[in-house]
């Protein structure tokens, strides 16, 4: 069984290097994200997951860190101006912030709330199957778990992430945070896939 969760920002970002002179420059979009579990238990209430308890566990306060945000390359040129340009809310980021990476980025930081959270409804064996990160109504990409063998993309290097304090203060969960962190560094340790 799949559920999915959306979830909306308003974000702007700057794609350098791509085909479209307009993507290299600052610019933002209406995103939407859409976040599928997969189960094949179902927890007391005969759900995947509750969509209360996904949003409870710091998976809403992850996707809400990008509404009203920037989000830059940390290679960027502009990433040094990111507490001019937009001073309580932007993230920077060890990858060009494409959709495509998003949605690689968006996938492993919610496997790892997941598998690291409360199953605060019960769940048995809910996990990320992928995450959609729709650009615009017309181009969106997708990651998930088929894409985990083969997968050549730039890792998404969670450790080196910078978000800014505003975005941080606005986070109703913020035990997530620590318990990501660690699951990246087991993970880049080879204790964990």
């Amino acid at each position: 069984m799949v559920i999915r969760k959306l979830f909306k920002a308003e974000m702007a970002h700057a794609v350098p290097f791509a085909y479209s002179k307009r993507c290299r420059h600052l610019h933002g979009h209406s995103y939407k994200f859409e976040l599928f579990l997969k189960g094949h238990f179902p927890n007391p209430a005969h759900m995947v997951t509750d969509f209360k308890a996904v949003k409870d566990t710091g998976i809403a306060d992850f996707f809400d860190s990008f509404d009203h945000a920037v989000m830059l390359w940390e290679k960027d040129p502009r990433a040094s101006l990111l507490k001019k340009i937009n001073p309580e809310r932007f993230i920077r980021v060890p990858f060009i912030p494409t959709a495509e990476m998003m949605a690689k980025a968006f996938f492993h930081v919610s496997r790892a709330i997941l598998e690291t959270g409360p199953r605060l409804s019960g769940e048995k064996g809910a996990r990320v199957d992928s995450v959609i990160v729709h650009e615009t109504d017309t181009g969106s990409a997708r990651f998930g778990e088929t894409d985990l063998v083969g997968d050549s993309f730039p890792d998404v290097r969670f450790d080196r992430w910078i978000i800014s304090p505003g975005i941080r203060a606005d986070w109703k969960v913020k035990t997530w945070v620590p318990k990501v962190a660690a699951y990246f560094k087991e993970a880049a340790n080879g204790k964990r896939t």
